[in-house]
């Protein structure tokens, strides 16, 4: 092999290696600063309240949203409203809907969240306001396991958590809003 072979295949192994390092520098990954919302009880009151995180913006955004969802809240007042085990298998837009299609533990795992009718509620709509807070988001479609219906596990899908169910799409829903995140 030449020296200038050689020399152009070293210049090629240093571009990668500063691109790739650069690449894995905190700040050079673009990422936004996303509202997520958990359950607030109080005064015998529950609605949904905001905690900020920063997701990647990147091909997996909207999956990235829904999985920090499910991972919980960090503040010690906001409570959980997905169980933790549930996998989110993609989130697709199509003409202003978001499609979600989560695993079959959001509605087979009823241990870590016990499902009511205001759990329900706020489940359903912390996915729904989550995503809503984007301008191309317009309203959600929750599928399990790909299926808007059927049976899985002696579980409807259709039912959810058997209160208000996924029959139809959701638009954002401000009044589970706790006050000072509605404004």
């Amino acid at each position: 092999m030449t020296c200038n072979k050689l020399r152009t295949i070293s210049a090629i192994a240093v571009l990668f290696c500063v691109f790739f390092f650069i690449s894995f520098l905190p700040g050079c990954i673009p990422k936004e600063n996303v509202k997520i919302y958990f359950a607030k009880y109080e005064d015998n009151t529950s609605y949904l309240s905001p905690e900020n995180r920063l997701i990647i913006s990147d091909e997996n955004f909207y999956v990235s949203i829904l999985e920090e969802l499910i991972r919980g809240p960090s503040s010690e007042q906001l409570y959980p409203v997905i169980p933790s085990d549930v996998k989110v298998y993609s989130v697709k837009l199509e003409n202003g809907l978001a499609v979600v299609d989560l695993s079959k533990e959001i509605i087979t795992n009823n241990t870590e969240i016990p499902h009511s009718s205001t759990t329900e509620v706020l489940a359903i709509f912390s996915i729904v306001n989550t995503l809503t807070e984007f301008d191309e988001i317009a309203g959600v479609r929750i599928t399990v396991e790909g299926k808007k219906e059927g049976n899985i596990n002696g579980a409807y899908i259709e039912d959810f958590w058997g209160h208000i169910g996924i029959y139809d799409d959701f638009e954002r829903n401000e009044q589970v809003l706790s006050k000072s995140s509605a404004e």
